[in-house]
């Protein structure tokens, strides 16, 4: 019954946004300006009726912002036109009064409401994603959660999707395999009112692939509950993002079985598993966090490594001269190719404008990988 009520209340503030908003101009979410869930709002000066600068006495504004489902005052400004920035993702109700006798006494002479929904999530709560059951070769059942506080879920449609963009292994590029996604539709939300938050809960199979994934989940907003942008186009979907990527094989031992109680994503990046070339349960215990001062694999020496300004390639002779040598970010995305004529036995790479961090360098002949090592760019 509760529930009934309040999406009453929001059909009536919905319905309200679109007859009655006489001296109300626009509310606008400004996406990230400058921070989550901004809002500005202001007056149509073109309406006589709502503005008149020759007035006597002067006509008074006041904003009253208040959750959409139990009324509750959440802030207050005077004036033409406010700016707030919400604390909780929600649906909130937003009034303007007009008082143009100056009697405290009388009611408002206009009292117009539009109602809203944050555009966007308000906090820095994150995705959770946990192993369940991890077949070798065959994908990972994982428990997909996530936490949003949350004012109420006014204008929330009931389900979500669970989307994992897939990044492909330097292998997969050179074969001109791309990112792509992966959709799960259908996920639950749920909406507990006595924690103020949104939960959401579901076990999903991720195909195996030899790449990494990195999960986002889009939240649906009903048509109308969003509010406008400077584009003047109303938003329907916000998104909560994960800045971690993971791998379906990540928690797979020897055996097949799964690490128990895990989180997905710290297994993925604490171990390194989504290093292209190499498996979480083959790491080689016997290295060191960082590589040596050289690193070799079958004639592939990488040297200074780690390195600053340039790095120097020894290479094993060859007289093709259709070679390549290649420095591949961890997205698996190229981003130095270098030619090596036939006959050569080093090549140097410049490494100076690079950001810190892990990079793999492939040397190619006819466009396969024939040789492959880690190089560490250092500030």
């Amino acid at each position: 019954m509760k529930k009934f009520k309040v999406w009453l209340l929001a059909l009536v503030l919905f319905c309200a946004q679109k007859t009655h908003a006489q001296c109300i101009k626009d509310i606008q979410s400004l996406i990230n300006m400058p921070a989550p869930c901004f809002f500005v709002g202001s007056i149509d000066f073109e309406n006589p009726d709502c503005f008149d600068v020759f007035a006597s006495p002067a006509w008074t504004y006041t904003w009253k912002i208040r959750s959409a489902d139990d009324g509750k005052m959440v802030a207050k400004y005077d004036g033409i036109a406010f700016q707030h920035t919400f604390k909780k993702f929600g649906g909130y109700q937003f009034c303007l009064e007009v008082d143009k006798d100056g009697d405290p006494t009388n009611t408002q002479d206009i009292i117009d409401c539009v109602t809203y929904t944050t555009c966007e999530v308000c906090t820095a709560d994150s995705i959770k994603l946990e192993y369940i059951n991890c077949p070798f070769g065959e994908g990972c059942e994982i428990n997909l959660s996530a936490k949003i506080h949350a004012q109420n879920d006014i204008g929330l449609k009931p389900v979500a999707k669970f989307v994992v963009t897939y990044l492909p292994t330097p292998q997969e590029i050179l074969g001109d395999v791309g990112s792509y996604d992966i959709e799960f539709g259908d996920i639950d939300i749920e909406y507990h009112p006595f924690s103020d938050t949104i939960y959401i809960s579901q076990n999903l199979t991720v195909p195996f692939k030899r790449g990494c994934f990195k999960p986002r989940i889009e939240i649906q907003l009903e048509d109308g509950f969003g509010a406008h942008g400077l584009d003047g186009i109303a938003c329907t979907e916000l998104s909560l993002r994960s800045e971690e990527k993971f791998r379906c094989i990540a928690c797979a031992n020897q055996d097949g079985k799964c690490k128990a109680s895990v989180v997905a994503t710290q297994i993925s990046n604490e171990e390194d598993s989504c290093d292209p070339f190499y498996f979480c349960n083959q790491l080689r215990e016997n290295e060191a966090d960082l590589p040596s001062s050289s690193v070799e694999k079958s004639g592939f020496l990488a040297s200074p490594n780690p390195a600053q300004d340039w790095v120097r390639f020894e290479l094993p002779t060859s007289a093709s001269d259709s070679r390549q040598l290649l420095l591949i970010n961890n997205l698996g995305q190229k981003i130095i190719a270098k030619d090596i004529p036939a006959g050569d036995s080093a090549a140097e790479l410049s490494v100076g404008h690079l950001q810190a961090g892990l990079y793999f360098a492939a040397l190619t002949e006819f466009g396969n990988i024939v040789k492959s090592t880690q190089v560490v760019v250092r500030r």
